[in-house]
């Protein structure tokens, strides 16, 4: 069997004597006797390793052998050493691993307590939000009604004064009658037929006494039918203070409500800006919100499309219809929902992120009046994310306006409304720190610049 050549790497020194080519060949031809002077380095080598004394007689093979037996035997405590140090290593690192995982595992919590804790807060926030859209709603109508019953009051009081009047003038009337009774004696027919001496006279007398009689029964009559309206006018009076106070007791209570909830809506939008601040975070938001609007546009396009194909609602929306004709043709002379001031201009990046205003913000105090620019039907009333308290028409042909960042919502979804009518009330919801209208024009779920179809007036 052949000699293989021993690797330098496992010992350098023994490499150098055994792999000599010449020394090797004549082993395997075994050309040599077998002598150990032979080759002088190999000598060399065993002589150093091995004593005079210890040392015998032997073949090459032999002096092989032992000095790749001494080898092994020096090499063992390197191989040894070197796989302590591989396994104390490999311990190290599987230990940072370890902490690496764990520390990873720590962070994935604390991200989800987070995000669930981000998530709870706009829940909350979205709840307060609508609490105080519709108790905003609420307070609103019940002041319409307070100026109604005040309305009503006015006109009770009125009409308790021209009653003063009549019954002051009937009073006059039956005075004057009961003085008219009197100059006649207070005399009764039979008194009247047995003191008058002609048959003429008798006929007279009787005839107008009883026109006098009839006449002040006549003005009695009216006096109680006017004391007695008198009467209920004041227990309506009564009724409309009573339902007055009470109203105002609740404007009160709203009015704290209110207070209240804005309060806490303050409190809950710092936590949330808090929650996601910075800038790639707010930009996150940014796109989460205008894919949210890009999907609940795409849902209501579609509805709006298979909408668009019953001929009922088609003969609705005529009813509805401005005499201009449809809304393509009004393009330009529609009047815009509320008069404010645009801050953020249609086209123009939002807030330093890649998304661009698909719509025009229109600055306006709180509680101003938001009024539909045509007529159309409510396909969506409700708070969504971004954009708070948020109302759209569809007006037929796949045209529909959006307003968002309303204070209340005076429509529910499914109504008709007219042009110019008042569908909502300008606020600040969806987060904003300013009261203003977010509004937008689309065709087919395509933004249209709104500067293109209100009225530059």
């Amino acid at each position: 069997m052949p000699y293989v050549l021993y690797h330098r790497s496992q010992n350098p020194r023994l490499y150098d004597i055994v792999n000599n080519n010449s020394y090797i060949a004549k082993l395997n031809n075994r050309q040599m006797k077998p002598s150990i002077s032979m080759n002088p380095q190999l000598s060399s080598l065993i002589s150093a390793l091995y004593p005079a004394k210890c040392r015998v007689n032997m073949t090459p093979i032999m002096a092989l052998l032992l000095l790749i037996t001494s080898s092994m035997l020096l090499m063992a405590p390197v191989i040894a050493n070197d796989n302590f140090t591989e396994s104390t290593e490999l311990v190290a690192n599987k230990e940072k691993l370890s902490q690496l995982l764990s520390e990873l595992d720590t962070i994935k919590k604390r991200l989800s307590r987070d995000l669930n804790r981000h998530n709870r807060i706009n829940k909350s926030f979205s709840d307060t939000e609508i609490k105080i859209g519709k108790l905003t709603a609420k307070h609103r109508q019940l002041n319409q009604e307070q100026q109604q019953l005040n309305q009503q009051l006015s006109q009770l009081r009125e009409e308790q004064k021209n009653l003063q009047r009549k019954q002051i003038k009937q009073q006059a009337l039956i005075s004057e009658h009961l003085r008219q009774a009197y100059q006649l004696g207070n005399q009764g027919e039979l008194q009247v037929f047995l003191e008058q001496e002609s048959p003429e006279s008798i006929d007279r007398q009787l005839t107008y006494l009883g026109y006098i009689n009839k006449a002040r029964n006549k003005k009695i009559s009216e006096y109680a039918e006017i004391v007695k309206q008198k009467s209920q006018v004041s227990q309506r009076i009564r009724e409309q203070q009573t339902e007055l106070e009470t109203n105002q007791s609740l404007l009160v209570k709203q009015q704290q409500s209110l207070a209240s909830l804005q309060q806490k809506r303050q409190q809950q939008l710092k936590q949330l800006t808090a929650s996601i601040k910075g800038s790639e975070k707010r930009i996150k938001v940014l796109d989460s919100d205008s894919a949210s609007l890009k999907k609940l546009l795409s849902e209501v396009t579609k509805v709006m499309a298979k909408q668009a194909q019953r001929e009922a609602k088609q003969k609705d929306l005529e009813s509805f219809a401005v005499p201009n004709g449809d809304f393509a043709t009004a393009k330009g002379r529609l009047p815009w929902p509320v008069n404010g001031r645009q801050q953020f201009q249609f086209g123009k990046a939002r807030n330093g992120s890649s998304i661009n205003w698909q719509g025009v913000t229109l600055r306006a105090d709180a509680g101003e009046a938001v009024k539909a620019i045509y007529a159309g039907r409510v396909i969506f009333a409700d708070w969504f994310q971004g954009q708070g308290l948020l109302m759209i028409l569809d007006h037929g042909n796949g045209y529909m306006s959006l307003y968002g960042h309303n204070e209340s919502l005076l429509q529910n979804a499914g109504a008709w409304v007219a042009g110019g009518e008042t569908i909502a009330t300008v606020g600040n919801s969806g987060g904003q720190s300013m009261a203003a209208l977010y509004f937008e024009i689309r065709h087919n779920g395509q933004p249209n610049n709104p500067n293109h179809w209100c009225s530059k007036n």
